[in-house]
């Protein structure tokens, strides 16, 4: 089965798509029995196929430095009891453990990264932008996978 990385959020609103980013990182590395997916601000319907492991790269407001990452498992949240007007009213952890009914999706794990700016804008604020190695090594620990991997298309 192998290992997601599902990288989400909107990159629209700068921060917010850090999750994408990574992902578009994580594109660059061959990764073996790993797929990484952009999933946007859509991640409920995303997760193609079961999985031995889930991991989910996102913005999250922890009150640290901007770029600071944080470690969460998904038995670790706790969900917000609300009820629901629509499907649009579900959030990321309620999404999760809706793939989990779908899909078998093995141990999941958020990676949170702390945003500085949520505003319009394309790019990743310049706190962020520099993180993205050590963001992308912090996964990479996750899938137990030295940082030096090469890159595709070098030899």
């Amino acid at each position: 089965m192998g290992t997601i990385i599902l990288g989400i959020g909107n990159v629209l609103l700068k921060d917010e798509g850090v999750g994408c980013h990574v992902a578009h990182a994580l594109e660059e590395i061959l990764l073996p029995n790993t797929k990484v997916i952009d999933g946007g601000t859509s991640p409920n319907i995303l997760l193609p196929e079961d999985t031995d492991k889930l991991i989910v790269v996102d913005a999250a407001k922890g009150g640290g430095m901007p770029g600071e990452v944080y470690r969460f498992s998904l038995d670790d949240m706790a969900l917000e009891q609300k009820s629901f007007l629509s499907l649009h009213d579900i959030g990321l952890i309620d999404n999760l453990l809706l793939m989990r009914l779908l899909h078998n999706t093995g141990e999941t794990i958020i990676i949170g990264v702390e945003p500085k700016e949520i505003e319009w804008g394309l790019e990743l604020s310049p706190e962020l932008q520099e993180r993205i190695p050590q963001i992308v090594e912090s996964i990479l620990a996750e899938l137990n996978t030295p940082p030096n991997l090469s890159l595709e298309g070098e030899e």
